[in-house]
């Protein structure tokens, strides 16, 4: 339910106001400090693996064993980077990690579902209170409410949200064939923080992104290995070198907005970064193929886990 207007009904808006507070007291709270905990125990094993590998001369599986570490200080809500080959005693470590992780979200899950199940009977009940009253926009925000909080189950921070199907205008076909000129738009918009995730592959030249910019370009046609980003707090910032994307193959572009900031990786790689402010950014996410046909695989957004309770 990201990134959803206030409604103007103050009775509609505490009800809203005072399951919000109760996620984040019941739920989100007790996740975040449970999981710095998980994220401090880990690096200290991590830590003492590094040193004894070391010690041991395995030089690579204590590089792997630092770059986990800053992974996993880093905050990234999960995404670690690819092990080498090989290292199974790490491979077991980031296990145990990971199964804790998903054992403490699920839990974190299950608190979840009954606060908005309760959510949707209370909304419900003020929707029919609200006809009685004669008010009747306000009974009908109420009644939609309901049935987007009853339809979409409700999502921790950190979890990743599908987007691919909620585009306009609405596809004929999945994956989404975006002919040259062809655009779409995600349905909702999003406030900083945000992490957007695209998966495409363009045919040749030009493939152009908006959210936190009016067009972040990747292979411009007149030169395309020049990041182009117009628009927004980090407009007219062209970065040489930065701009290349792989052609007729699927590459993972992430965009990851926050209110002081914006980074850009192609495959896990950081393309660009900058600072300013991002806080009043409240808009879709578009892609357009502007040089060549694209095709996208999918359109992910998802709220990073708070790095202020973690």
């Amino acid at each position: 339910m990201q990134a959803q207007q206030p409604p103007a009904d103050p009775e509609l808006a505490s009800l809203l106001l005072a399951y919000k507070t109760r996620v984040t007291e019941d739920v989100q709270t007790p996740l975040s400090k449970a999981q710095m905990e998980l994220d401090q125990n880990y690096a200290q094993a991590l830590d003492r693996a590094q040193q004894d590998a070391t010690l041991k001369g395995k030089l690579e599986e204590a590089e792997a064993l630092r770059a986990e570490k800053s992974a996993v200080a880093a905050n990234t809500g999960g995404d670690l980077p690819a092990l080498p080959p090989k290292l199974r005693e790490m491979a077991a470590l980031r296990k145990k990690y990971q199964d804790a992780v998903q054992a403490l979200r699920t839990s974190m899950q299950r608190k979840l579902e009954p606060l908005q199940k309760e959510l949707v009977r209370q909304l419900e009940a003020l929707a029919v209170k609200m006809v009685r009253a004669g008010k009747t926009d306000a009974a009908l925000e109420a009644r939609q409410l309901a049935k987007d909080y009853a339809e979409q189950p409700g999502v921790l921070d950190g979890e990743w949200q599908d987007q691919t199907k909620k585009v306009t205008p609405k596809p004929k076909n999945f994956p989404i064939v975006l002919k040259k000129g062809d655009s779409i738009s995600t349905v909702m918009s999003f406030k900083p923080p945000v992490e957007i995730e695209v998966v495409a592959k363009i045919e040749k030249l030009d493939l152009r992104l908006g959210y936190a910019a009016d067009q972040l370009i990747f292979n411009w046609e007149r030169r395309p290995d020049e990041l182009r980003i117009d628009g927004g707090p980090a407009d007219r910032i062209y970065t040489p070198m930065m701009g290349e994307f792989p052609q007729k193959k699927f590459a993972v572009i992430r965009w990851s907005v926050t209110k002081d900031r914006q980074t850009i990786s192609v495959d896990g790689k950081q393309r660009f970064e900058h600072q300013g402010d991002y806080a009043g950014i409240d808009r879709p996410v578009s892609i357009l193929a502007y040089g060549s046909e694209v095709t996208v695989q999918s359109i992910k957004t998802r709220t990073p886990v708070s790095s202020a309770t973690r």
